[in-house]
């Protein structure tokens, strides 16, 4: 018997008793349940039962002689079922896992005390995906309002893929997402089309040199950008702390006051 096709057959959904005899059926054609047992090694206490199952998933056919002969599906047509039934079931498991992490974040978040304080927390991360997957989690978790401040809007962190879908999952959710810039040079229809979802965007005259972005007014993520490759992030420094994300609050309600709309049809 082919022992790695019926590793495959397991692979996909069958028990080891089930996978030989289908590839049994498959390699000597119609066979009667004893033949079976003696030529796959099933036992035949078990084989009338491995073949009903068989039967009841339509991997097997059954005539109705005495005694009764199987035979097996064509493979191309079993292959199908087991996979359409191996997806559904991942499926199903997919949607159980969603709905238990739906209330593990509820949960977890309930847990979480107010932050209302000037007790300061600092924490960072180093490379280009770590720096990335750090601001995700602090975009993921900002409830009130977002804003980001940067010299040039270019390809980089802010407008990646990634940012762009918590962009707008934050616009659906009501929060308020503000962008400060003073070269839109490199403005893409994705920024046209996360204002026309609700972000706000004015350009300065000036901005300070170092790329920040403010969350809920209680924490401040300062970017450093590779200068090797000025499309991605050498690092994030997160400071969690209300008196520093205060000071740096009115500095950039001061610099967006002065401001003016962004033009999307202007230089």
């Amino acid at each position: 018997m082919d022992d790695d096709s019926a590793e495959l057959l397991a692979e996909l959904g069958l028990s080891n008793y089930e996978a030989r005899a289908y590839v049994t059926l498959a390699e000597h054609g119609a066979m009667t349940a004893d033949d079976l047992a003696a030529e796959s090694g099933v036992p035949r206490g078990r084989v009338y039962d491995v073949l009903n199952g068989l039967v009841d998933r339509a991997l097997v056919r059954a005539d109705d002689g005495r005694p009764r002969t199987y035979t097996h599906v064509e493979p191309t047509a079993a292959v199908d079922r087991l996979l359409e039934r191996r997806v559904d079931e991942l499926e199903q498991r997919r949607t159980s896992y969603e709905h238990v992490a739906d209330r593990a974040e509820t949960t977890l978040s309930a847990l979480a005390p107010d932050h209302d304080g000037g007790e300061g927390f600092a924490t960072s991360a180093l490379g280009d995906e770590a720096a990335r997957d750090l601001l995700d989690e602090r975009f993921a978790a900002a409830d009130a309002s977002v804003r980001v401040v940067v010299q040039s809007l270019d390809v980089g962190p802010e407008l990646r893929s990634a940012a762009v879908a918590r962009i707008e999952q934050l616009l659906e959710r009501g929060v308020e997402v503000r962008l400060l810039a003073t070269d839109f040079a490199n403005a893409t229809e994705t920024l046209e089309r996360l204002v026309d979802d609700g972000l706000e965007v004015r350009v300065a005259e000036r901005v300070p040199p170092q790329r920040f972005i403010l969350f809920d007014d209680q924490e401040v993520c300062l970017e450093v950008v590779n200068p090797a490759a000025d499309d991605e992030l050498l690092a994030v420094v997160d400071f969690r702390d209300v008196d520093l994300a205060a000071s740096l609050g009115r500095s950039f309600d001061d610099l967006w006051e002065r401001a003016a709309a962004w033009n999307p049809g202007g230089d």
